[in-house]
């Protein structure tokens, strides 16, 4: 065979396995390591909630809130321990935070082990997330929900 690549053979490929070991979570580790340097040097200097950078294009258009709309105001206070300021900016994120994080848990848990793991979720699973982030944008928006609304205390 000519392809540099080769397919796995034997009982590992069959059952879905890669050697396994410590080694196999340095990517994990490294994937942790530079998204907490790069939230932490974002709380020091950056401060959503006295500067105003107009970061979604969307609301800047249109002047919609969109479900990404506050993930930065909410994730900024989390980090500063208002848990309440963050449902409040975002309740969307704050809720998907901690699920992520137990997925990226079992992902490297699988990874180490050296099982595979397969990342994409089900069609079904999709649709209902999809639903979610529909329903939360439009009543976002609506006066009546005024409270999923994220905040904005520039100038005030």
């Amino acid at each position: 065979m000519s392809s540099a690549v080769r397919p796995e053979r034997g009982p590992a490929a069959a059952a879905g396995t890669r050697p396994g070991g410590p080694h196999r979570a340095l990517l994990p580790l490294g994937i942790v390591l530079g998204g907490a340097a790069l939230t932490l040097l974002l709380q020091v200097v950056f401060d959503p909630f006295s500067t105003h950078v107009p970061l979604c294009l969307v609301h800047q258009l249109t002047g919609i809130e969109c479900p990404g709309c506050g993930a930065t105001r909410a994730v900024h206070a989390l980090l500063a321990g208002d848990l309440l300021l963050a449902l409040r900016n975002n309740v969307l994120i704050v809720v998907a935070l901690p699920l992520t994080v137990a997925g990226f848990v079992f992902w490297t848990a699988r990874r180490v082990q050296g099982r595979t793991t397969d990342l994409m979720p089900s069609p079904g699973v999709v649709l209902v997330l999809a639903a979610i982030v529909g329903i939360f944008t439009v009543l976002r928006n609506l006066p009546a929900f005024w409270f999923i609304a994220p905040t904005s205390l520039v100038g005030a």
